[in-house]
C-alpha cells in the first residue's frame, strides 16, 4: 500500500492510465500500419504495372499515329518542294522530320506490349524511313535548280545527299523531272499503304494484349484495396478516441510550428488558447520583419528618382547574363546638362523620370531597365539577337517621338542610344564596351537616334 506525504494511505484512482492506453493503442497501430505499408507496397507495384502498360500503349499509339500522319505530311512537303523549290518549304520539312525522329527515338521496342505489335511497328518505321530516303534524294535533285546562295540555305541533310555520276551530269530541268519521277513511282506510293497497314495492325494488337494485362492487374488491385479498407477502419476506430484531444490541440500545432519556425514561415493558428496566442504574436512579428526586409531590398536595388534598377543591380544582372543571348542598350538624354543649367535641377529630375517612364512603357516586361548614372540608362534585353536589333531602333524612335510631345512644363527630350547584341559580328570588346562605342560614334555624327554595333 502506498503512503502519501502526510503518512496516510494514498487514495487509489480508478480507471486506466492514459499513457498505458496510449502505449497499447500505439502497438496495435504499429501492427496495422505495417500491414498497411505492406499492402500499399503491393498496390503501388500493381499500379506501376498498369501505368507501364498504359504508357507503353500510349507511346506505341502516339508513335504509330505520328508515323502514319507524318508519312503523308512529309510527302506533301517533299512534292511541294520538288514542284517549286523553296527554302521555307525545306525548313518546314526539316522541322516536321525532327519531330517524328524524336518520337521514333523515344519508342523503345523492349517496352512493347506484344512482340507482334512491335514487329508491325518496326515494319511501319522501316517503310517510313525508306520513303523518307526517296524524298530526300528527290529534294536534292530538285535543289539543283536553285541559285548557290539559296542552295546553301537549305537544311544540311539535303545539301549532303549524294548524287550519282549520271545525276551529276543532268541539267536543272532534267534533275527536276527525275525528282518528280521518284515521287510518282509506284514503289514510293506503296510505302504509304505499308505504313498505314502496319500501324493499324500494331494498334490493334497493342489494344488487345494491353486490355488483357490491365484487366488481370486491376483484379489484383481490387482485392488488395478491399483488405486495406478493413485495416483502415480498424486503425481509425482504435486511434481517433485516444489521440483526438492531444493531437488536435497540442501535438499537431507544435509539430507544424517547428518546421515553420525553421523556414521562417507563419505558424498555423490552431490548437489551444496558449498555442494560438503564441502563433498570432509570432506571425505579426514575422510579417513586420518581412515587410521591412522587402523595403530594404527594394531600396538597395532601385534608383530612388526614376524607380528603375540602380547601378549595383545593373552590374549584378549584367554579370549574370553577359554570356547569354542578350542585347544591351546604353542611352543618354541629349544635352542633359542644358536642362539643369537653363531650367533648374527640378526640371532635370522630371526629364529623367519622364525618360524612365517612356523606356518602361516601350520595352518588354522581361527587359531590365537601369539608371547607371546621371542621365545614362541601360536596358538588358534577353533573347534579342542581331537580326532583331532593328526593332530596338524603332522603339527608340517611338520613344523620341513621344518625348518630343512632353507636357507644357517640360522642354522636348531626345535620347541617343547604342546597342550591341550577343551575336554581333567582329566584337571588339564586351557588350557594354561595344554598345558604348557605337553610342559615342553616334554622338559625333548625329545621323540617327540609335546605332547598332555592326563590327
Amino acid at each position: 500500500m502506498s503512503i502519501d506525504k502526510n503518512g496516510k494511505p494514498a487514495r487509489k484512482h480508478a480507471g486506466i492510465r492514459l499513457n498505458y492506453l496510449n502505449l497499447v493503442l500505439i502497438c496495435i497501430g504499429i501492427i496495422i500500419t505495417v500491414l498497411l505499408v505492406f499492402s500499399t507496397y503491393r498496390t503501388t507495384s500493381r499500379v506501376e504495372e498498369i501505368v507501364d502498360i498504359t504508357n507503353n500503349y500510349l507511346n506505341s499509339q502516339q508513335t504509330g499515329g505520328m508515323i502514319r500522319d507524318f508519312t503523308e505530311q512529309l510527302g506533301e512537303q517533299a512534292k511541294m518542294f520538288v514542284t517549286t523549290p523553296d527554302v521555307g518549304t525545306a525548313k518546314g520539312y526539316e522541322a516536321q522530320l525532327e519531330v517524328i525522329n524524336a518520337q521514333i527515338t523515344s519508342y523503345d521496342p523492349k517496352e512493347s506490349i506484344s512482340e507482334a505489335a512491335n514487329s508491325a511497328m518496326v515494319s511501319a518505321t522501316s517503310a517510313f524511313r525508306a520513303r523518307n530516303t526517296i524524298e530526300t534524294h528527290a529534294m536534292r535533285l530538285a535543289a539543283g535548280v536553285l541559285p548557290e546562295a539559296a542552295f546553301q540555305a537549305l537544311p544540311a541533310f539535303i545539301q549532303e545527299e549524294p548524287l550519282n555520276e549520271e545525276e551529276m551530269q543532268m541539267n536543272p530541268g532534267q534533275m527536276k523531272e527525275a525528282a518528280i519521277a521518284l515521287l510518282e513511282a509506284e514503289t514510293y506510293t506503296e510505302y504509304v499503304k505499308t505504313v498505314r497497314t502496319n500501324v493499324n495492325a500494331s494498334h490493334r494488337l497493342s489494344s488487345e494484349v494491353g486490355m488483357q494485362q490491365a484487366q488481370s492487374t486491376f483484379g489484383q488491385v481490387n482485392d488488395i484495396v478491399t483488405g486495406q479498407k478493413i485495416m483502415v477502419y480498424l486503425f481509425i476506430a482504435l486511434a481517433v478516441a485516444a489521440l483526438f484531444i492531444n493531437h488536435f490541440l497540442i501535438i499537431s500545432p507544435i509539430q507544424k510550428s517547428v518546421g515553420n519556425l525553421d523556414r521562417r514561415e507563419p505558424i498555423p493558428v490552431k490548437g489551444s488558447y496558449e498555442v494560438r496566442h503564441m502563433a498570432e504574436t509570432y506571425n505579426a512579428l514575422l510579417e513586420e520583419n518581412e515587410t521591412k526586409t522587402r523595403e530594404l531590398s527594394y531600396t538597395a536595388t532601385h534608383d530612388a528618382l526614376t524607380d528603375t534598377l540602380n547601378r549595383a543591380a545593373f552590374d549584378k544582372a549584367y554579370r549574370e547574363s553577359e554570356s547569354g543571348q542578350i542585347a544591351l542598350l546604353i542611352a543618354d538624354v541629349d544635352h542633359f546638362k542644358q536642362y539643369n543649367d537653363e531650367f533648374g535641377h527640378d526640371i532635370g529630375d522630371k526629364v529623367l523620370q519622364t525618360t524612365a517612364d517612356a523606356l518602361k512603357h516601350h520595352f518588354r516586361t522581361e527587359d531590365l531597365i537601369c539608371r547607371i548614372g546621371g542621365d545614362e540608362f541601360c536596358v538588358i534585353m534577353p533573347g534579342i539577337c542581331q537580326s532583331r536589333a532593328g526593332n530596338i531602333r524603332d522603339r527608340i524612335e517611338r520613344i523620341n517621338a513621344e518625348l518630343a510631345q512632353t507636357a507644357a512644363h517640360l522642354p522636348p527630350i531626345t535620347l541617343s542610344a547604342g546597342v550591341a547584341c550577343w551575336d554581333r559580328p567582329n566584337p571588339k570588346g564586351s557588350l557594354f564596351t561595344d554598345a558604348d562605342h557605337v553610342l559615342l560614334e553616334l554622338k559625333k555624327t548625329r545621323d540617327t537616334c540609335c546605332a547598332i554595333y555592326q563590327g
